[in-house]
């Protein structure tokens, strides 16, 4: 197939397209692409940089894009926030009120070929699980055809993205990281109340996860840190889908929040009487081993 080249303005285009549609099958296949909602943001990106000198010049489509979808979940159901109804198996009873956090490096490996990497956004994204805006993120990376069996990405900011000043603007400003525990920002941020059985009352616990520090001596004070600890980590995920040209593709990345307290190692937040693990490298630590184990890849049916 080889290309169409027509010369117009946006708008003589699309009205040419209108007039057209019944008697023009070139003309009347291009303007259902654009009236197509799916593939109507692709097209005007295309638009807006293929035009030079009012000339756009046309391609077969020969790839698909990728919706990526958010979820959370405990034990099986959807994650209820300012509820005091989740339990640990150490009989901790607690409540989600904030989760936030980023994703980076993020890419989907090609059956028998190569990875291909996003390039949207730098390949980072941030979701704060209590707005559904952020929950989708839209990539405008054109993927090959094909049948893709794995999805890859970093949970949190390798140390080359993770720098002061990186993003400008709330929401993802107002994730910094203190300067003076490594800076840049945190990779999760959720908030929590809890009790046991001998509390009479919840307790704030804020389970974040961010660089760690290495201290000299015993005292967790700034003062004496001498080193930093990039706590990010990679999570692999089996993902089998097929891309079909000129099609978007939903993956539901899901988040069982229950399994950063249940995993390899049993969380108990007893053990942290400052109410948070930040600062605390052996808690980050095996919340990051944890961390590997709550994502699943979901392709609708």
């Amino acid at each position: 197939m080889t290309a169409l080249t027509i010369n117009f303005s946006k708008k003589r285009f699309i009205n040419s397209c209108k007039q057209n549609e019944t008697n023009n099958k070139t003309s009347m296949n291009i303007y259902r692409f654009i009236r197509n909602p799916m593939l109507a943001a692709g097209f005007l990106l295309v638009l807006s940089s293929c035009m030079k000198n009012h000339s756009l010049v046309i391609n077969p489509i020969l790839n698909g894009n990728m919706i990526i979808t958010f979820s959370h979940h405990i034990k099986g159901n959807d994650l209820k926030f300012d509820s005091l109804i989740y339990t640990t198996s150490l009989g901790n009873r607690y409540q989600v009120n904030n989760l936030k956090y980023f994703i980076s490096e993020l890419s989907f490996h090609l059956q028998d070929k190569k990875w291909m990497e996003v390039t949207m956004d730098k390949g980072i994204h941030y979701t704060d699980a209590r707005d559904n805006y952020s929950c989708s993120w839209w990539l405008s990376d054109l993927f090959p055809a094909g049948t893709y069996d794995t999805i890859a990405f970093t949970f949190g900011l390798n140390e080359q993205q993770n720098q002061t000043g990186l993003f400008p603007n709330p929401p993802e400003r107002d994730m910094f990281w203190p300067d003076i525990l490594g800076g840049g920002y945190h990779y999760l941020m959720m908030d929590l109340k809890w009790k046991n059985s001998t509390m009479t009352e919840t307790q704030p616990f804020d389970f974040h996860l961010g660089i760690g520090q290495v201290y000299a001596g015993d005292t967790l004070s700034n003062d004496s840190i001498i080193g930093f600890i990039q706590n990010y980590f990679r999570v692999i995920l089996p993902c089998k889908m097929i891309i079909v040209q000129g099609k978007y593709q939903q993956i539901i990345l899901q988040m069982d929040v229950d399994k950063w307290f249940d995993g390899k190692f049993a969380f108990n937040f007893a053990d942290y009487p400052e109410g948070m693990i930040m600062q605390v490298q052996e808690g980050m630590f095996r919340a990051c081993v944890n961390g590997r184990d709550v994502f699943s890849a979901v392709i609708p049916k």
